[in-house]
């Protein structure tokens, strides 16, 4: 992990947002590059019965008050406790820059988090597979942070990958969505001693609207 990384999980769980924006920023660079060719090897893979999840006890603070956000521009909705930030940033690949547009809650216990990064053109001809599996190996290796397990998903008929990988003092949970040139990512943060009910309620809630018509 580069120093900021370290300094990041060092300061405690507010900063856990931080790095979360990293690791989705590498994510979303790692899925603008990938081999057209031949999906990358992924670092485990294994069957789950369910969708990821967090243990069931609560963090010491949270909100209660969840409300579904509709961002018809971007293509999704989504549940959260709080409404989320929006941030823009861009992201440098092999292929090009791109702009990822985030939508971020954090408290002292979480940061829930979604991604949306368009590739354009760019994405015609590359290997869904691929791109999906790039996009969750730079989230983990980002931040020097191992698998736990990791299956295929679909949202309707567009391929996903969920996965939930653990680092130093942190967990991740994500869900990761490729439609047409349009890469979804979200995310759940969370401090390794500090398990979240809702993890997989912010997951879940994740849907495709209809983008209006240029």
């Amino acid at each position: 992990m580069h120093g900021a990384g370290r300094r990041l999980m060092a300061s405690g769980f507010m900063s856990c947002a931080a790095l979360l924006s990293m690791i989705a920023v590498t994510s979303a660079a790692a899925a603008g590059v990938q081999d057209r060719g031949s999906p990358p090897q992924a670092t485990q893979s294994a069957p789950m019965e369910a969708p990821p999840g967090a243990p069931v006890s609560a963090p010491a603070a949270q909100a209660a008050n969840w409300k579904t956000y509709t961002f018809p521009a971007e293509g999704f909705s989504a549940s959260f406790p709080t409404e989320p930030s929006k941030e823009k940033q861009s992201v440098t690949t092999d292929a090009g820059v791109f702009e990822l547009r985030t939508y971020l809650a954090s408290s002292e216990a979480v940061a829930l988090y979604i991604g949306v990064c368009d590739y354009g053109e760019t994405a015609k001809g590359s290997d869904p597979d691929a791109v999906l599996q790039g996009a969750k190996d730079g989230a983990v290796s980002n931040v020097h942070g191992h698998l736990i397990d990791s299956k295929k998903v679909t949202l309707g008929i567009y391929p996903g990958v969920a996965f939930e990988a653990a680092a130093e003092g942190a967990h991740l949970y994500g869900r990761i969505y490729l439609v047409g040139s349009t890469l979804y990512q979200a995310f759940v943060a969370l401090q390794s001693n500090r398990p979240y009910p809702d993890t997989n309620r912010f997951l879940d809630s994740f849907q495709l609207v209809p983008r209006p018509t240029p």
